[in-house]
């Protein structure tokens, strides 16, 4: 979709909701390539004496510096300007072309919902969520994404926690034998396989939650349980026989990535709690029924229909059509159904996207996701510092094994709070309505003559489709609407009957069709210029003395005259005789026939 600009009209013309984001991703994108190029030139001295595996490895960690901070720098430079076509947001349903009928599921899900006057809201389901929506009770409203959202944090939370509590539990009992090492090791196998590892994968989260749960269920609560309560048992009976690796010991690495994820998931919560609107006060569609009698074609309902759908357009942008069927009229007598269904373009609601760090920051709907923002800034900042130490110890021939969890811990939380607050950050709050209007009825042919069929000069006779009491249903709402993303699907969030915009729709086509005319009648003014001639041509005919007489009172002189010649030839050709051979008109005063030639008989 290509971007359109209207000078008449400025609503598409969106902040820029990343402008926090973009801020620290270029300052620490830039951080990390410099520290890549630094780290680059500094190991040249030693690559051109003689390569050996530590250089080879300064370099490798060079180029994912370089690689990480180029990553960033092409997200945020993506996202400088922020675009928005008309087609955007995305429709609630399928379009329907202009002279296409048509229906979808998602059209008659939402039609439903104006039908029951209420939003259906899905249920939430198990243990952990029944104790997450008992603490937010106004979870139950947020949109999906939040929703799913929330559950995963709260889930991984809790797995994280769990984790945490049985490593220091083990770490403090049995934290000084020579077994030390194999604790930090153990738990940091588990933590990376089970917890960080499914948080930190990368998925496309521009078009839906953040999903990735850490894989902890009954039976990696019981294994944390028994490592708790038994591991140092355990590592106390095989400590004289484990061998040494004190050089690998990642406790401390360990605990610093639980405490850091912890600390991600705590910070991304509140940042989704502060992403709830209060409770809707109102929810619902305005409906009116009516009854509508009318003479013609019910088509003609539905045209007039489109005209006064068109002259509520939104900024002169066509509205968006989901549903329409036609009637169709077969036989003599029967039934038919037509209806229409549609949305105006989506408006951005005012105020709902952060116009920069400082409004950020006083903005409590914004304030712990900018927190979120400066913990992913803090970490993948730190975790390059450690990564040049990293160079440092690894071309020093120091022990780098504790460098290196630390740098990767660092690395992927930080990530993983970069994607999580960008889910955020892309949310965008629309308003819009929804017009919905049903017909159905029954209907009967009729022939209808106007004029005096004996006496009278002109007579119309017209076929009428007679239409008895029928049945008008018309739902107009408000609804908000919601994305996360410039590409997601919208939800619906809150609905707000127009009562007063359905009964002036409703009475609009209620006049339309009483008024409607079943006469067929002159309506140009040629129609009218020739039937005034033909009724003058009828008077000419049936009194031609008596007309001239008449109209010569009321024409100008010219048209006097006109009149006088035109009475004369009438009255020539109302005294011609026939031709007996071919039956054509011929003059009084004619010898012969100028059709056929034959001589005219003189009486």
């Amino acid at each position: 979709m290509s971007y359109e600009f209207n000078t008449e009209s400025q609503v598409f013309e969106f902040p820029n909701p990343y402008k926090v984001e973009n801020l620290a991703s270029i300052i620490s994108g830039g951080l990390m390539l410099l520290a890549g190029t630094w780290v680059m030139f500094d190991v040249r001295g030693r690559l051109a004496h003689g390569p050996d595996l530590s250089v080879f490895g300064v370099v490798a960690i060079s180029i994912i510096l370089l690689l990480l901070g180029i990553l960033l720098l092409a997200r945020a430079f993506t996202q400088l300007r922020y675009f928005f076509g008309r087609n955007r947001p995305d429709s609630l349903a399928p379009l329907l072309a202009n002279d296409k009928d048509g229906d979808s599921v998602d059209a008659r899900h939402y039609k439903e919902t104006l039908r029951q006057n209420a939003i259906l809201l899905k249920e939430p389901t198990g243990p952990l969520n029944g104790l997450l929506y008992s603490w937010m009770p106004r979870l139950i409203f947020a949109p999906w994404v939040i929703q799913s959202s929330a559950q995963t944090q709260f889930y991984n939370f809790l797995s994280l926690a769990a984790t945490l509590i049985s490593f220091l539990f083990c770490w403090l009992v049995f934290g000084q034998s020579a077994a030390n090492a194999w604790i930090g090791l153990v738990y940091g196998a588990f933590t990376f396989f089970q917890i960080m590892r499914p948080m930190v994968t990368q998925t496309n989260t521009t078009t839906g939650p953040i999903k990735e749960t850490a894989n902890i269920g009954i039976t990696s609560l019981i294994i944390l349980i028994v490592l708790a309560v038994l591991g140092p048992v355990v590592l106390g009976l095989f400590a004289s026989h484990l061998p040494q690796i004190d050089n690998l010991s990642i406790n401390g690495v360990v605990l610093i990535t639980l405490l850091c994820a912890l600390l991600a998931c705590a910070v991304f919560g509140l940042a989704l709690k502060n992403q709830l609107q209060p409770i809707p006060q109102v929810i619902g569609a305005a409906r009116v029924v009516d009854t509508v009698t009318m003479n013609a074609h019910p088509n003609k309902m539905l045209e007039e229909l489109d005209r006064i759908l068109m002259e509520k357009w939104f900024s002169r942008i066509p509205n968006r059509k989901y549903t329409r069927r036609s009637p169709i009229i077969e036989g003599q007598q029967g039934q038919f159904t037509a209806e229409i269904f549609e949305e105006s373009q989506p408006c951005p609601q005012a105020g709902r996207v952060a116009e920069g760090l400082k409004h950020a920051l006083a903005s409590k709907e914004f304030f712990w996701l900018t927190c979120l923002t400066a913990l992913a800034f803090v970490l993948v900042v730190s975790g390059t510092l450690v990564a040049v130490i990293l160079t440092r110890a690894l071309l020093a021939g120091e022990a780098i094994w504790t460098n290196i969890a630390l740098t990767c811990s660092l690395f992927g939380v930080g990530m993983y709070c970069y994607r999580a607050a960008h889910v955020l950050w892309g949310r965008f709050d629309f308003v819009s309505k929804l017009m919905w209007v049903d017909i159905q009825g029954s209907f009967e042919t009729a022939s209808v003559q106007m004029g005096n069929q004996i006496s009278g000069n002109l007579q119309t006779n017209k076929k009428v489709i007679n239409i008895e009491s029928m049945s008008l249903r018309v739902w107009v709402s408000e609804i908000d609407t919601v994305i996360f993303g410039r590409n997601s699907p919208r939800q619906l969030t809150g609905m707000r009957g127009l009562q007063t915009d359905a009964e002036e729709l409703a009475q609009s086509l209620k006049i339309f069709a009483e008024q409607n005319s079943m006469v067929v009648a002159p309506t140009s003014a040629k129609d009218i210029e020739r039937a005034e001639k033909i009724g003058m041509m009828n008077k000419v005919l049936a009194d031609p003395v008596a007309a001239l007489a008449k109209e010569n009172k009321q024409l100008p002189d010219n048209t006097a005259k006109e009149q006088a010649q035109l009475a004369a030839v009438m009255e020539k050709i109302k005294s011609a005789v026939a031709c007996r051979a071919c039956g054509v008109p011929v003059d009084v005063d004619a010898s012969f026939c100028g059709e056929c030639g034959t001589r005219v008989a003189v009486e």
